[in-house]
């Protein structure tokens, strides 16, 4: 699945009115969501991230359409699949703690700008090899570049404009999905005319684009407070306790949303209905779009209890995802499929955002960041090997235990 930065699948629980005041626990006051306020005008910084958004999203989308089938095309089988996917991920469980510290350390721009570097050149060169290790290799630097756009992005929106983060949070990732889906219909096109080796190569260009607007578009901020940054013990999980509880949330999330998603997606359609790979372009194509307008709009809409909101999304979302993997006909199977976005990522992604960002200390709000999200990055890495483990048994297995 493609993930937008920052959303880490987990659960706000902390669920209170949208209008109480969520405070970090070394005494700064949480910001308080004032719907009557006078909306500022989008920064220079917030133009360029949303500009940057839309490419990081047409290069994922290329990059995740394509990948399965390219690690098909070099007799991958689907159990190595699974564990080429769950050892990427679980280096990103071991360097996250590690991505918070440098922004707080380094601000916002450094930090970034190796994001896509990474991501980019992972992708470009994952085409020139078929080796397994170095497969796994690239996988791994391609997916540790998105880790540390993951804690930078969302911090840099919040401090940019707290008033108005989940409106920007919910424009950036909706663009992002748009584009994506641009990306996945470049995709089922250039894998016809230059195959899988060259579409990835094509989507390592699109980030090394994304690398230089950031380079030369964004205005850098000093860290918040370098020193208490640098002082603050990366091995004690001191944060607020609404942040513990959604780390145990997120785990048990992500290892459910990575046996679904990922490089079952593709394989899923492909392999069940047998599928064309132009075919499982249009439906991933439409899959990309489906979230794009509750995003656009997540920053208007009012929710009186956040929490449930949600859970709520959450909930749906997951009984829409079984029920596509029992349908037993291709168009169907899709067409229930395909509604998983519209309730699902489109609400929960900004709200859980925004709740996580409130009960992060504005000191150490990078390293708050990551620890919240490390436990829930080891549901990813569990997820694949399930999947792989359950689709060379039945191929739809993965989606119904999800």
């Amino acid at each position: 699945m493609y993930r937008p930065c920052g959303a880490g699948g987990t659960q706000a629980t902390a669920g209170e009115e949208v209008t109480v005041s969520c405070g970090p626990r070394d005494g700064a006051a949480g910001p308080k969501e004032d719907s009557d306020a006078p909306r500022q005008p989008l920064s220079r910084n917030i133009k360029v991230l949303i500009a940057v958004s839309i490419l990081f999203g047409a290069g994922t989308g290329l990059y995740e359409f394509v990948l399965p089938f390219y690690l098909k095309d070099r007799g991958l089988s689907y159990p190595s699949m699974g564990w080429l996917f769950a050892v990427s991920a679980a280096v990103m469980i071991v360097i996250r703690l590690a991505t918070g510290r440098l922004v707080d350390r380094w601000g916002c721009k450094r930090p970034y700008l190796i994001a896509a570097l990474m991501s980019g050149g992972s992708s470009a060169l994952t085409a020139l090899t078929g080796n397994v290790v170095f497969l796994t290799l690239l996988k791994t630097g391609r997916e540790i570049g998105l880790l540390l756009r993951d804690t930078v992005h969302p911090v840099l929106l919040y401090l940019e404009n707290k008033s108005r983060f989940r409106d920007t949070i919910g424009k950036t990732r909706g663009l992002e999905y748009g584009s994506a889906a641009l990306g996945t219909a470049v995709a089922g096109t250039s894998v016809l005319l230059w195959g899988t080796g060259g579409s990835l190569g094509i989507g390592g260009l699109i980030l090394g684009a994304a690398a230089v607007l950031l380079a030369v578009g964004i205005r850098e901020r000093s860290p918040v407070q370098p020193a208490a940054a640098a002082r603050a013990p990366w091995w004690r999980w001191d944060v607020d306790r609404n942040l513990k509880i959604i780390m145990i949330s997120g785990f048990v999330f992500n290892l459910g949303l990575t046996m679904s998603h990922g490089f079952m997606m593709p394989l899923f359609f492909s392999a069940r209905f047998n599928a064309d790979e132009g075919s499982v372009a249009v439906v991933l194509l439409i899959h990309r779009l489906t979230p794009v307008l509750p995003l656009l709009v997540a920053g208007r809409l009012r929710f009186r209890n956040l929490k449930m909101a949600y859970l709520w999304s959450v909930a749906v979302e997951g009984a829409i995802i079984a029920a596509g993997g029992m349908i037993p006909w291709f168009v169907p199977a899709a067409a229930v499929w395909l509604l998983h976005d519209v309730v699902g990522a489109g609400l929960w992604t900004p709200i859980q955002s925004e709740i996580i960002q409130r009960y992060c200390r504005e000191s150490t709000r990078g390293l708050d960041l990551s620890k919240t999200l490390v436990l829930s990055s080891a549901g990813g890495a569990i997820g694949p090997v399930i999947a792989g483990f359950l689709a060379d048994r039945w191929i739809s297995a993965p989606f119904i235990a999800s």
